[in-house]
């Protein structure tokens, strides 16, 4: 069970980091928008939250 979970964290922090390439890169589709919205409210929330925990 414990191997699931770091799979999981891995995978989330992965989702996170390539959110911000595509955003940077302009190549974001709207699922991305519709998800984390734009991109600055994808910095203040999910990325800021992702990069505190980051070990």
């Amino acid at each position: 069970m414990t191997d699931y979970r770091l799979e999981q964290v891995a995978d989330y922090l992965y989702t996170i980091e390539l959110a911000l390439v595509k955003y940077e890169a302009k190549e974001n589709g709207e699922t991305y928008n519709k998800f984390f919205g734009g991109i600055g409210s994808f910095k203040r929330s999910w990325l800021k939250q992702a990069r505190n925990k980051r070990i």
